[in-house]
């Protein structure tokens, strides 16, 4: 399946992975207060298994952030296309310019509460 990666709109592709890895991040702070309610019951087995989850999403949080970041890339050189003879300096500075906007957008991530 081909896609058209310069027609990747850089804001909200910057603004679904901060959406997605806060979500992502939320769950696996809920796992780690879980399995240390689970500890103070008593609940050993269950506090291990929930921390397993909660280490899970960290990564899975990590990985989804890695992929996000390289489709970002993708879809930067495509739109600036270096080896294209027939754009402009002008344009290209225009394409930058709208990177750097569109990576200005996004949140920083928050640890844990």
């Amino acid at each position: 399946m081909s896609t058209d990666l310069s027609a990747i709109d850089l804001a909200t592709l910057n603004a679904a992975q901060g959406v997605i890895v806060a979500a992502i991040r939320q769950q696996c702070c809920q796992w780690e207060q879980d399995s240390a309610d689970a500890v103070a019951d008593g609940r050993l087995s269950n506090a291990v298994m929930i921390e397993h989850w909660a280490f899970a999403a960290e990564i899975l949080a990590s990985k989804v952030g890695s992929e996000f970041a390289c489709l970002f890339g993708r879809a930067v050189d495509a739109r600036l296309n270096w080896s294209s003879v027939t754009r402009s300096v002008e344009e290209q500075m225009l394409d930058v310019l709208a990177v750097e906007v569109a990576s200005a957008q996004s949140e920083p991530l928050l640890p844990c509460p």
